[in-house]
């Protein structure tokens, strides 16, 4: 361990202080062949029409291995076989407000504020090491550079539930502005026996303005400032059905999951400066600022234990048959901060035909959670009744700052290139524990390098890079053995692009010392699980993807098709076990890794009318739940299905089906029972563009 940053930090610092510049200039052969194969345009007119606000299936295209969800919950996902160092960015800045000390928060962005989501496999060292094992990039929707212009949609689906928003946005002279609306509002029948409502609604603002230098400037110079504002209030938590009752009834509830919610508010500061210094010179700056909210409860005790598969038929028993003595429940209760600021810098200079990149990046963040729980008693007619007020079963804060700087080379020599980079990143963390709880204090920092290189070959249409990386990410405060999650990378890409067809081969190999696991899919986890990072010493994740993008075009119509496929082989050199995540073999495949993902879009547009389908398979999860043999979420297919017609250039109609085929698709198999992914879904929409 180290407390001081190497020389080339401070240099790279002190040059191009919060500077970055934009993707096109810094991308390597891998990540150009990363943002054709695993970008999706959200603005296309074939992806359009689904006018999703949130989407495994879209996010699978991408070539994100998508976890299973609940209706109106957050995408939960993982790349290669691993979460942590998986960053999810907006505009090139972290989404989540604290990525190092929050690692269990979940976020994704509204889709209809963006427009277009990309996926980098192999990173480059100037992301830092939250995004040394992937990262997911969103660009939010663009200030329009016409004088006025704006888009307008609402639409309704046949169980009421309905949704609205609006951009509207212009440039005038040098200076432009962008407001952004978007409110969805959904409730589900989930009463078991006693019918109930679970509502859910969402809020989300985006508001931004810019400005361009003078005319005659001596160096073209861009500011924009922008904000965002969202909101999340659901009636949900993790409480399920048995085995029995959900091959009855896979879409509803207990009633002792009456008082389940997950409630979100999240706010975002963004202020970004570019500016051309010279023909082959380009700096720009980013300064950030983002809070979020959270407050959650969740049915999870039955007589003050921590509910399994015994007393989930208790409570299965109690909803048929209940007695005057009623039931004594318990929940799960969280009430947590999150901040994060945040200063960070990239710069592309051009010395001939050859291209130096540079970041420098400071960040710093924080966790206070409160983690606790509250009794109630579940009486004969099926109302819950408060029994005690909520206690904290423990409130701590976590502390983090990282430094991190990084200078990559590419080296042209005709259809040759060779890329050199090397980054640094040291992360101080802490965590203060009120004194009245038992729970581990910690402080202590790290550091680390991730040297990478990348051979590459392009010809005409063709074009292959060999790459070799050393990934690092820092433990979390919550890590009793302070070890950081190593690994090294290996992977070969090959790609063809010519007129409508682009194919990508990709083939990997990730060799861990050591992998970060914590509370996530597939876990019922209490206050210290959710607290506590551990450690699989060997992990080996090997595997391939392949994709493949073609348009046919006709006289009359056409037929585009994208399609991904992935298979991840993701195993422990040894034996696993702890009372987090359960207990599995050596040579085994992780759990929670489906060896399987395939998602393809495909349909045809013919005038003014289009048809679409989408789809996702995911094979077996062979997750059990903790220590438990729950058993394995069998393989699943999701076929969701769109149609749209253009009524005049600036109306549109729609109408998209969700889950065609009204599959019962599972969503979780945990302690707390199973919970089904959404039933059919039919929804007619009106877009209007102005």
């Amino acid at each position: 361990m180290s407390n001081n940053p190497f020389c080339l930090s401070v240099i790279a610092a002190a040059v191009l202080f919060a500077c970055h510049s934009s993707q096109a200039l810094a991308e390597t052969v891998t990540e150009s062949i990363d943002k054709v194969n695993n970008q999706i345009d959200l603005q296309q007119s074939t992806q359009k029409a689904f006018h999703y606000r949130q989407s495994d299936i879209a996010l699978g295209l991408t070539g994100v291995t998508v976890l299973p969800t609940a209706p109106n919950a957050n995408v939960e996902l993982m790349h290669r076989g691993v979460s942590d160092g998986v960053a999810v960015l907006q505009d090139g800045i972290f989404f989540s407000p604290a990525p190092y000390s929050g690692q269990n928060l979940v976020l994704q962005p509204n889709l209809q504020q963006q427009q277009s989501v990309t996926l980098s496999s192999m990173t480059s060292v100037v992301d830092g090491s939250e995004a040394a094992f992937g990262k997911l990039e969103y660009q939010s929707v663009a200030i329009s550079a016409k004088e006025y212009a704006g888009e307008f949609n609402v639409e309704m689906n046949d169980d009421a539930d309905y949704s609205g928003g609006a951009t509207i946005s212009g440039t005038t002279k040098q200076y432009g502005m962008l407001l952004a609306v978007d409110y969805q509002s959904a409730s589900d029948d989930v009463g078991y026996k006693l019918a109930r409502d679970a509502d859910a609604t969402q809020k989300d603002i985006m508001f931004k303005i810019g400005a361009d230098s003078l005319p005659g400037a001596r160096n073209k110079q861009s500011t924009e400032f922008s904000y965002q504002y969202s909101s999340q209030d659901a009636e949900q938590g993790t409480l399920g059905l048995t085995n029995n009752d959900f091959s009855l009834v896979p879409n509803q509830r207990y009633a002792a999951a009456n008082i389940n919610f997950t409630d979100g508010e999240r706010q975002r500061y963004v202020l970004a400066h570019k500016l051309l210094l010279s023909k082959t010179s380009t700096v720009a700056t980013d300064f950030y600022y983002q809070t979020y909210s959270q407050k959650t409860a969740d049915m999870l005790f039955v007589d003050g234990e921590t509910i399994n598969h015994a007393l989930l038929t208790d409570i299965a028993a109690f909803e048929i048959n209940p007695t005057t003595d009623g039931m004594n429940l318990g929940a799960f209760a969280q009430d947590n901060d999150f901040a994060g600021f945040g200063v960070q810098t990239k710069g592309v200079s051009m010395y001939g035909q050859h291209q130096v990149t540079y970041s420098a990046r400071y960040h710093t963040d924080k966790a206070e959670m409160e983690l606790g729980g509250q009794n109630w008693l579940w009486n004969q007619d099926l109302s819950l009744t408060s029994a005690s007020d909520k206690e904290a079963f423990v409130v701590y804060k976590d502390d983090a700052s990282a430094f991190s700087s990084a200078v990559d080379t590419k080296l042209n020599y005709g259809q040759w290139s060779v890329n050199l980079g090397l980054g640094y990143e040291h992360v101080s963390v802490s965590r203060d524990v009120s004194d009245e709880y038992d729970l581990a204090e910690a402080d202590f920092s790290d550091d680390g390098w991730t040297p990478s290189i990348e051979v590459a070959y392009t010809q005409g249409a063709w074009s292959a890079a060999v790459q070799a990386k050393q990934a690092w990410t820092a433990a979390s405060a919550g890590n009793l053995e302070q070890r950081a999650q190593e690994a090294l990378q290996y992977q070969l890409a090959i790609a063809y692009q010519q007129d409508t067809l682009a194919l990508a081969l990709t083939a990997y190999l990730h060799d861990y010392d050591n992998q970060h696991v914590g509370c996530m899919f597939g876990m019922i986890c209490d206050y210290e699980q959710i607290a506590l990072q551990e450690n699989i010493e060997d992990v080996t994740v090997n595997g391939i993807d392949f994709s493949v993008e073609y348009g046919l075009v006709f006289d009359s119509f056409s037929i585009p098709f994208k399609a991904k496929y992935q298979y991840t082989q993701a195993e422990t050199d040894i034996g696993y076990c702890s009372n987090i995540n359960g207990c599995f073999d050596g040579d085994s495949q992780l759990p929670w890794v489906p060896k399987q993902q395939f998602s393809f879009s495909s349909g045809v547009v013919v005038g003014d009318v289009s048809v679409m389908a989408q789809a996702l398979y995911q094979s077996e999860l062979e997750y059990e739940g903790n220590l438990a043999a729950f058993g394995s979420i069998d393989s699943q297919w999701k076929v969701d299905l769109a149609a749209s017609y253009q009524v005049a250039k600036q109306h549109e109609v729609y109408l998209r089906v969700e889950n065609l085929f009204d599959e019962t698709l599972v969503a979780s198999r945990t302690f707390a029972g199973r919970q089904a992914q959404s039933e059919m879904t039919t929804y007619v929409g009106y877009k209007a563009r102005f």
